[in-house]
């Protein structure tokens, strides 16, 4: 989670995507996301290198205080009911994916991934109990792929709090595109 500083704020001339994960105390794979999804606000690589995209200091470390400032708690938001059930749905998802058979590894990966996506804004979010619920809902499914199976199940046990706590504010917040399917 965003919350885990390292010790020192290192500063460094130049940044991969692993320097950022481990400045932001989290995982490279989350920070690929990132930057694919052009979320968070990332800003842009300086350069392509075989090995991969490269930051300056100058361009990527003002970003990275405003990430680590916001996932600080300072001005946390409560989390809204929209989050609050995007967050179910892909855990559904995920459950869906870790029962089905034969298992599906690519696609099992990126809905796990997809889940893990939502953990620093809902680490950052006001600890109401919407954003508490939430919390209990994600936290058996942080860390690796170890018993990914085992623990998606025990998540499913979050759910049905989700949705209730979520019930009060049963459209107020969804987005709604005309055509939409």
């Amino acid at each position: 989670m965003v919350g885990q500083q390292p010790p020192a704020q290192v500063r460094r001339a130049f940044y991969g995507i692993a320097e950022i994960a481990e400045a932001l105390g989290l995982s490279r794979q989350l920070v690929t996301v990132w930057r694919r999804r052009r979320s968070h606000a990332m800003p842009e690589p300086d350069a392509e290198l075989s090995s991969g995209p490269i930051w300056r200091g100058e361009t990527v470390e003002p970003w990275i205080d405003r990430v680590r400032h916001r996932a600080g708690g300072d001005g946390a938001r409560p989390l809204t009911a929209a989050t609050a059930r995007r967050a179910c749905r892909r855990v559904l998802r995920l459950a869906a994916l870790v029962l089905e058979e034969p298992v599906r590894p690519h696609l099992l990966a990126k809905a796990a991934a997809e889940v893990r996506e939502l953990l620093p804004l809902v680490a950052a979010s006001e600890p109401d109990a919407l954003g508490g619920a939430v919390r209990a809902l994600l936290a058996p499914l942080e860390g690796g792929d170890d018993d990914l199976r085992e623990r998606v199940l025990r998540a499913l046990d979050g759910v049905r709090e989700v949705v209730r706590l979520s019930a009060d504010d049963p459209a107020g917040d969804l987005e709604v595109t005309p055509g939409a399917g």
